[in-house]
């Protein structure tokens, strides 16, 4: 990527900008404030995600020394002192935005949360409590996950528990082999990501509704929304029931467009826009007669990066709220 500096030169260059703008431009981008908060959360997040590469790194190097049983309990009192903390300095439970009064709360529960990851397999793999019950092994950190991200107002968390439970209900339907073997073309695991995803949405409506953590809609949609899209394109390009799936991801698309709408999110206005251009895209190969798209084709995707930079000026105005 061109620094910024380069990039405007070659902007002046194409006349794309005045040298005014230019100057304009550059002194915005060296005098705007940059948030200290946003930068330290961003290190402590990589701070953490090394700690915990760091120790596993160590445990396998030195596993014959140190002894199972020791690093077991290490990992069960370090996950319960991230905990203690978590519920020590944390603010008591609303269905509301919370402010956590211990600055690291937010750190402790999410590192709590990865250690219980790491105890749990670590637990699994030598002693095999679980035995061949996976879904067991899957459910429970989705349950914990889910409660601590609702009990400490924690949206990283709930990511976590989302992705949790959704491994728990693939595990449910399909078999291991079919996991195995990655061949998510299964019409039962497609079946059951289109139901699962639409439940999902429909509860995250609901506690929006009922002003129940009306912040974490947006983690439901952007993390579901995206299995919803994925699942329906799956049983589109797959499934003898196509049109179906076709409608799906158009009626899908539209309530994603009117969602975007609602809460001014960019985010969202991308996700109907790609995943029904994909889905319009493969209706028309796969409808139209070959003779006529080796014609049509040069001019639908002329059509299309016309309606991409159309897309980029003019998104602004579809994200306004004249229409509701």
């Amino acid at each position: 990527m061109l620094p910024l500096a380069e990039t405007l030169r070659q902007w002046e260059e194409q006349q794309i900008v005045t040298p005014q703008q230019h100057q304009q431009l550059h002194d915005y981008e060296r005098q705007r404030p940059v948030s200290l908060y946003w930068l330290l959360r961003t290190l402590l997040s990589v701070g953490l995600l090394a700690f915990t590469t760091g120790a596993g790194m160590l445990i396998y190097e030195h596993i014959d020394t140190i002894g199972h049983e020791v690093l077991i309990a290490v990992l069960a009192v370090l996950t319960a002192a991230c905990f203690y903390y978590t519920y020590r300095y944390s603010a008591p439970f609303s269905t509301q935005l919370t402010q956590n009064e211990g600055k690291f709360a937010d750190i402790a529960l999410l590192l709590g949360c990865t250690l219980f990851l790491s105890l749990e397999g670590y637990v699994q793999w030598r002693y095999a409590v679980f035995g061949t019950r996976y879904g067991l092994a899957t459910v429970i950190p989705a349950v914990l996950f889910l409660f601590c991200a609702y009990r400490f107002d924690h949206r990283g968390v709930l990511s976590m528990g989302l992705t949790a439970l959704a491994s728990w209900v693939g595990l449910t339907v399909a078999p291991l082999e079919l996991f195995a073997s990655n061949d998510f073309s299964d019409p039962s695991l497609i079946y059951t990501a289109v139901i699962f995803s639409l439940a999902v949405l429909g509860l995250s409506v609901f506690l929006e509704k009922q002003h129940i953590k009306p912040h974490f809609s947006f983690t439901y949609f952007l993390l579901v929304g995206n299995l919803l899209f994925v699942s329906a394109l799956a049983g589109l390009f797959t499934d003898a029931y196509w049109y179906i799936f076709a409608l799906l991801v158009l009626g899908a698309a539209w309530f994603f467009f009117r969602h975007a709408q609602r809460t001014q999110s960019f985010v969202f206005l991308l996700m109907a826009v790609v995943y029904s251009y994909i889905c319009l895209t493969y209706l028309a190969f796969k409808i139209l007669p070959e003779e006529s798209l080796i014609f049509l084709v040069p001019f639908y995707f002329m059509a299309s990066a016309g309606g991409v930079v159309w897309f980029i000026i003019s998104y602004k105005k579809l994200l306004k709220n004249s229409a509701l």
